[in-house]
């Protein structure tokens, strides 16, 4: 009878539980973690319970892995594909306060090397460089959920780069261009575009840049903090997947994800403050201004922030996608039973709004002011976001983004806020 692999699952320096290698996989608290009455993992798995098994594990842990093209190239390059398999792969630097590695390792005290920015450039370019040197050699350890290249990265206070060394925490994501999908250009000065104008209309997104010679976009992580030693401290955080109990591959409301009604339940038996189911509702209607239709469930995620309790994250991975003519032409949620935007008016809003539990006159008001302060903010984010960009297809890009948001807001504000 073969041995049982497991991994260690660290909060800090702390012993949280073992991850078991059986089918389906078992999660154990550690007795100590128990004892302390420390918080759970994840909701569904709570710390009443010493061993947790099937869905409930596999969806927690299933959404700390990359998704799509990475987990593809990984599961080819190492031949692994289960979740207990790739998580002993690239465990180290996951997007929660978790460390996950290989029975009877430890966490390391953080390690880092410097780099360039061009060295971070090659590595999205070029077969060989020095960081695919760093990440062969020293075995680096991360998992980041998305679809597509990036690069997980420390950025010290004079703006240099370092490449975290095995399960050191980063403090940044830079994410190159998406490549492969046919008719899609220019994203990462897309991405940032669109979270600048966010950030601008004041609905907390991450910080975000767009740096030239990387040509990337880079984010700051919002889930990671310095504490008075100057150590970088990392927050546990879970997406409305994992709280759901639904794997990555179910995050489409068409696919039986969760819906804005179950995202808005989900948010309130979590905890969470009145001020972020405002931000809720404006998330809902920047994306439909902008045109993401990819906002997701997993685009949606919830913190334990220090002093301030269970909070909304930050806005993440806003793209305006319906620029690109062969992505989906539909929302990922549907507004009021309807989820073509064309299709979306002031009736649809109001049946949303009823569902949601709210009154839909302070919907529509929410939604007014989010299209009148978007449009006003435009070209000042043209502005800012120009002195980061290159001249040539990425200025391009900015001009097409402020002609087709601003030509889709102004057509959602005829068919909702016009009698």
């Amino acid at each position: 009878m073969r041995a049982v692999k497991k991994l260690a699952v660290f909060r800090g320096a702390e012993l949280v539980g073992m991850l078991l290698d059986e089918t389906p996989i078992r999660f154990v608290y550690e007795t100590s973690w128990r004892q302390k009455h420390q918080a759970p993992v994840s909701p569904n798995m709570p710390i009443s319970q010493a061993e947790h098994s099937g869905q409930a594990v596999e969806s927690y842990f299933e959404n700390l892995l990359p998704e799509a093209t990475i987990r593809d190239l990984l599961t080819r390059k190492h031949q692994v594909t289960s979740i207990f398999g790739l998580l002993s792969i690239i465990g180290g630097d996951t997007a929660s306060d978790l460390t996950i590695l290989p029975e009877g390792e430890v966490p390391q005290p953080p390690q880092y090397q410097a780099i360039t920015w061009q060295d971070i450039a090659d590595a999205f370019t070029q077969p060989q460089g020095i960081i695919r040197d760093i990440q062969e050699e020293g075995g680096l350890r991360i998992s980041l959920a998305g679809a597509q290249r990036k690069l997980s990265i420390c950025i010290d206070s004079n703006g240099n780069p370092l490449i975290p060394l095995g399960s050191s925490p980063s403090t940044h994501i830079v994410k190159p261009d998406i490549k492969g999908i046919e008719g899609v250009w220019a994203s990462s000065i897309n991405e940032t575009f669109t979270m600048r104008l966010a950030a601008m209309l004041g609905l907390d997104v991450a910080d975000v840049s767009y740096h030239s010679i990387a040509k990337a976009c880079v984010i700051k992580r919002y889930d990671r903090l310095l504490d008075t030693n100057g150590q970088i401290q990392k927050l546990h955080q879970l997406d409305l997947c994992q709280i759901d109990g639904k794997p990555s591959t179910i995050k489409y409301e068409s696919d039986g994800g969760p819906t804005l009604l179950r995202c808005r339940e989900l948010l309130s038996q979590n905890g969470v403050v009145a001020a972020d189911t405002k931000r809720f509702i404006q998330w809902v209607f920047f994306n439909l201004y902008v045109g993401n239709h990819d906002s997701h469930a997993k685009n949606l995620s919830i913190y334990f922030l220090p002093k301030h309790g269970v909070r909304l994250t930050p806005f993440y991975d806003l793209l305006s996608t319906s620029l690109y003519s062969g992505l989906s032409r539909k929302f990922a949620f549907k507004i009021g039973g309807e989820n073509k935007p064309s299709n979306i008016h002031r009736d649809q809003v109001i049946a949303m709004s009823a569902l949601l539990g709210f009154k839909p006159k302070y919907v529509l008001t929410v939604a007014e002011e989010i299209s009148n302060d978007l449009l006003a903010k435009l070209h000042a984010t043209s502005e800012e976001v120009n002195v980061m960009a290159s001249v040539g297809t990425e200025q391009t890009m900015v001009d097409r983004l402020i002609q087709h948001i601003s030509s889709n807001t102004k057509s959602f504000q005829k068919r909702l806020f016009t009698s």
